[in-house]
């Protein structure tokens, strides 16, 4: 653990990079103030580099539809936000998606850059086994209704603001051009991370499962918002996609 005079000496010289030279104890360098300055915009300039250069490698394909110019005028100001700050190179783009609809830009570049995002974090997420639909076969309806269901740590969900276009529509499962996706799916079921476009009651019924949800009651959900015809088929096709894993019952 850092002794008190260690991390002040740390917490002052990250702030004076952060926030420029005024914030600066020079109780703490020794030699003259121009050339302390100066090593320290060294090192700022080094840091901004850092942090612009994983933005780039964060989101290639955004990068790519938008044009180097406009990315990287965007990625400079963002590096200079609260958060971009606040974060280290690894998880400095989780923000930019939002920065990026704050500033104005193409819902169709934000939309890339969410899905790039959320590409990433599923791929660095916790491996787990994902239910599979074979493991239902052996259920009765008892049990099938009674099963409690939890979002796998590697799936998340990209709601659509335009439809889907571009690089994406390369990488997609099941995806015969339409564009009236609702929402993007994101899963790691083994090693590669996939993606599937979702209806609107498909990402609906992932949506709610924020916390382990037994599937009778999801099934209640479909069946009020008119899925009468195929009730099963928004929980297949999320348990297909390797979205879902089966969660002990509350009290066991």
């Amino acid at each position: 653990m850092l002794d008190k005079a260690l991390h002040h000496q740390l917490g002052n010289f990250v702030h004076t990079i952060n926030t420029g030279p005024d914030a600066l104890d020079p109780a703490l360098f020794t030699g003259p103030q121009d050339r302390i300055l100066l090593g320290l915009k060294a090192h700022a300039n080094t840091i901004s580099y850092a942090r612009l250069t994983a933005l780039e490698d964060s989101f290639p394909m955004t990068r790519a539809v938008m044009g180097d110019g406009p990315f990287n005028a965007a990625a400079r100001i963002y590096a200079e936000t609260p958060p971009a700050r606040a974060s280290d190179n690894n998880s400095i783009g989780a923000a930019f998606p939002a920065f990026m609809a704050e500033q104005g830009l193409e819902d169709s570049a934000r939309q890339l850059a969410e899905m790039e995002w959320a590409w990433l974090t599923s791929y660095n997420a916790a491996d787990a086994p994902s239910l599979h639909l074979g493991q239902l076969g052996g259920m009765d309806e008892a049990a099938m209704l009674a099963l409690h269901l939890i979002r796998h740590p590697a799936a998340h969900i990209v709601p659509l603001h335009a439809p889907l276009s571009g690089p994406i529509t390369e990488q997609l499962s099941g995806f015969d051009g339409r564009d009236d996706a609702a929402a993007l799916l994101l899963t790691r079921p083994e090693n590669d991370v996939l993606l599937r476009p979702l209806d609107t009651l498909t990402a609906q019924i992932f949506t709610m499962i924020q916390k382990s949800t037994p599937m009778g009651n999801l099934l209640s959900v479909i069946l009020e918002q008119g899925g009468e015809d195929a009730p099963l088929e928004p929980i297949l096709t999320l348990i297909g996609a390797g979205a879902l894993m089966a969660a002990p019952a509350p009290g066991t």
